[in-house]
């Protein structure tokens, strides 16, 4: 097959009337989520006096929840009816938003406040993670899910490109709560389509095939290349995408700055995702490829850590916005392949404690040493390690030698 017929193929998803309904609102609403986080890390970087320990703490409050509770909530993905679960948790993050941007907008806000809308916003995403990784299985089959979430992550990079630089502009503009009401709005797009979508079969386990979570983590232990993507997932969140949170220290809390090194990052990400995406997923060594991949990755944080310049920091982050594309999209696609239909739930509610509740806490102890040994020190630190697990990983002969094909 030629490159071009190898990429016109990777969206073949596309061709579904269903998948097209909810990818245009999971675009809007990816928008809005970006211009949020953006702003939100300024404001607490702001209001704590430039403090980067704060911006770790923030980040914890956020993802505590799903650390504590998403494999508790990944089961509520096998029992419920998983569209209506979405409508819920964005019908609460409506509220949410809504609140702290009138509370932004009559200059009431404190830190204690943003750290409280962040923790509750975790506990809505506890649920909303699972179900969402649960739901695109229904949307794309076993035949697709590797394409629909390729194709799910080109638009999550867009978003991530242009969200950031968008968000940069409007607080700087107009204000830090016009963020937080986009964000608001944005929600009620992404309804509109789940709405729409009830025809949606949902494949669910009877009643007899339902398992325990210490059956599911009893599976994740004995299944080495199912435990290796947790390991390299918990790699890519904590010392990868963790550092993106330090980027407005990075910036000294400069508002276009911090937009353009997030957007750096995401564009990265995002030429991953459209050119070399549907080349890629066509690899079969899974294993020596994810390795590889995360050892790119820390070597360029180590490149941006270690540079003044603001170009060649751009630079680098965007060839560690290509690597965190393609570690995190063959992560996600290889636990859907590989779990179970009885445990898919359970399983993705652990797969979202180590893709996001982890991420915080490595964020909140870079913060803190980031205060007293500087933000570029730390940064490169964190890079050096995800080299180093990577190395240990890529030393198992039999995760080297992992071909999909195979299974």
């Amino acid at each position: 097959m030629s490159a071009l017929t190898l990429w016109l193929n990777n969206f073949t998803p596309l061709h579904s009337a269903h998948t097209r309904t909810y990818l245009s609102g999971q675009a809007v609403s990816m928008i809005g989520i970006w211009l949020q986080q953006t702003a939100m890390a300024l404001l607490v970087y702001q209001l704590s006096g430039g403090q980067a320990l704060a911006l770790g703490i923030s980040a914890l409050c956020s993802s505590l929840p799903i650390l504590l509770f998403s494999m508790f909530t990944g089961a509520l993905a096998d029992r419920y009816d998983r569209r209506k679960l979405l409508i819920g948790c964005h019908l609460v993050e409506i509220v949410l938003t809504c609140v702290i941007a009138a509370m932004i907008q009559a200059g009431q806000v404190q830190l204690p406040h943003i750290f409280v809308f962040a923790f509750l916003m975790g506990c809505v995403n506890s649920v909303y993670f699972p179900t969402q990784q649960a739901f695109l299985f229904d949307l794309a089959g076993m035949d697709n899910i590797r394409k629909l979430i390729s194709i799910n992550s080109m638009i999550l990079n867009v978003c991530r490109t242009l969200g950031p630089t968008l968000a940069g502009y409007l607080v700087a503009r107009i204000g830090m709560s016009a963020a937080f009401w986009a964000n608001g709005l944005s929600y009620w797009v992404v309804i509109y389509s789940l709405i729409s979508l009830h025809a949606v079969r949902q494949g669910r386990p009877s009643a007899h095939d339902k398992v325990s979570l210490g059956e599911a983590v009893a599976h994740i232990g004995q299944t080495l290349t199912l435990r290796n993507i947790y390991i390299c997932c918990a790699t890519l969140t904590m010392f990868g995408l963790g550092t993106l949170a330090l980027l407005p220290a990075v910036a000294h809390g400069d508002p276009r700055l911090t937009g353009l090194l997030l957007g750096a990052a995401a564009a990265g990400s995002l030429v991953y995702a459209f050119f070399l995406s549907p080349i890629i997923s066509h690899i079969q060594r899974m294993g020596l490829t994810l390795s590889l991949t995360l050892i790119w990755m820390g070597a360029w944080l180590v490149v941006s850590a270690l540079s003044d310049v603001l170009y060649v920091q751009l630079g680098a982050l965007f060839m560690f916005g290509l690597a965190t594309s393609q570690a995190m999209v063959t992560c996600t696609s290889m636990v859907q392949i590989l779990s179970p239909v009885a445990m898919r739930g359970r399983l993705m509610g652990l797969f979202s404690i180590i893709g996001f509740g982890l991420q915080p806490l490595a964020t909140l102890i870079a913060g803190y040493i980031a205060d007293r040994v500087g933000v570029a020190t730390t940064i490169a630190l964190w890079g050096l390690v995800a080299v180093t697990i990577a190395s240990l990983l890529l030393a198992q002969s039999q995760w080297r030698n992992w071909n999909l094909a195979k299974d």
